[in-house]
C-alpha cells in the first residue's frame, strides 16, 4: 500500500497545473499523503490546498510512490531520480499517449482507484549505469532509462572510435555516433535509426550505429550483463557528446574512456491492471491499420 505520494510536473510547464490541482482534489479525502516535487512544482498556485512543497532531496527519501504528469521526457528525468531510492514510478501523460507516461488524464482518477486497492501491474524496468574516466580517474557518472548515445557535434566530418565489449575487442569505426539503448529505450532513438524493438523484460543492450561509414555496421544485441568500453580516436577533442537519455551531457574527449554497464538496481512502473505492452505498440506504431 502506498501512503505517501510525491508528484512530479513538466519541468517549467504550466501545462501540467490543472492536471495537478485534479490529483489534488481526488486525495483530499484520501488517507495518503501528498507531497510536492520543489524543483517541478516550485511555481504551483497552491494557496487553496493544504500541500507541501518539498525540496527534491527530502522528498526523495519521504515518498513510497511517485506521479509524473507529463511527457516521457518528464519521465525519464525523474526515474533516473528515484531509482536509487527503489521508489515505483507512474506516468500521467498531457494528451499525448507516451511509452512511459502511458495513464491518459481521462483514466488517470479511476487507475488510482485500482492502485490504491492493490489492483495494478508492477514491471520492472533496467537502465544503465555510464562512467567516463581520464586516465582512471572518474570525471562523469550518471543513469539512463533509455539509451546512452555517442554523437558528433556540429561537423560534417564523421568520428572515430573503438568498440570492447567484456574486455574484448568489438570493432572499431567510423560513423556519426553509437547508441547503447535498454529495451525500453528500443522505441526511442534506436527504432529511428534501424535498431530493433526488444521485449521490455528482456535482460539486453543494443549498440546501433548512426550513420556508419560502411554498411556492414549492423544493430547488435548483447546480454544485459556485458559492459561495454567506448575509446575515442585521438581527433575526437571537442567533435563529439556523450549523452544520457538526451538530457544529460559531457564532452567526448581523447584520452577518456566510456564505460557503460547495467546499473544495479531496476525502476519499477506502476501500470493499469490491464496494460498491455503490445497495445501501446499498436496505438503508437500504427500496426494493424488497413493499408
Amino acid at each position: 500500500m502506498f501512503n505517501k505520494i510525491g508528484v512530479f510536473g513538466k519541468n517549467n510547464g504550466i501545462e501540467s497545473w490543472q492536471l495537478i490541482e485534479q490529483l489534488l482534489i481526488y486525495f483530499k479525502n484520501k488517507p495518503q499523503s501528498v507531497f510536492l516535487d520543489g524543483i517541478t512544482c516550485k511555481d504551483f498556485p497552491k494557496k487553496q490546498f493544504a500541500v507541501e512543497i518539498l525540496d527534491r532531496t527530502k522528498l526523495l527519501t519521504t515518498i513510497d510512490l511517485a506521479i509524473v504528469v507529463g511527457g516521457d521526457g518528464t519521465f525519464l528525468s525523474v526515474a533516473r531520480e528515484v531509482v536509487d531510492q527503489q521508489i515505483p514510478i507512474l506516468g500521467v501523460n498531457l494528451g499525448r499517449l507516451g511509452f512511459l507516461t502511458d495513464i491518459s488524464p481521462e483514466l488517470m482518477c479511476a487507475t488510482l482507484d485500482e492502485v490504491f486497492t492493490d489492483h495494478y501491474k508492477a514491471e520492472q524496468r533496467n537502465l544503465l549505469q555510464v562512467e567516463i574516466k581520464n586516465n582512471k580517474k572518474m570525471v562523469f557518472k550518471q543513469v539512463a532509462f533509455n539509451d546512452v548515445v555517442l554523437h558528433k557535434n556540429n561537423s560534417l566530418k564523421m568520428i572515430e572510435f573503438e568498440v570492447f565489449i567484456d574486455n574484448r575487442f568489438f570493432n572499431s569505426q567510423r560513423s556519426d555516433g553509437l547508441i547503447i539503448a535498454t529495451p525500453t529505450g528500443s522505441t526511442a532513438y534506436s527504432l529511428s535509426a534501424g535498431g530493433p524493438i526488444l521485449d521490455p523484460n528482456l535482460n539486453a543492450i543494443l549498440l546501433i550505429s548512426i550513420n556508419p561509414h560502411t554498411m556492414n555496421n549492423r544493430p547488435v544485441v548483447i546480454d544485459g550483463n556485458s559492459t561495454t568500453v567506448i575509446k575515442p580516436h585521438d581527433n575526437c577533442n571537442g567533435r563529439a557528446t556523450i549523452m544520457c537519455d538526451g538530457q544529460v551531457n559531457f564532452p567526448f574527449e581523447a584520452g577518456y574512456e566510456v564505460i557503460i554497464s547495467h546499473h544495479p538496481k531496476f525502476i519499477t512502473m506502476i501500470h493499469p491492471k490491464k496494460h498491455d505492452h503490445y497495445q501501446l505498440l499498436r496505438a503508437k506504431l500504427h500496426w494493424g491499420h488497413k493499408l
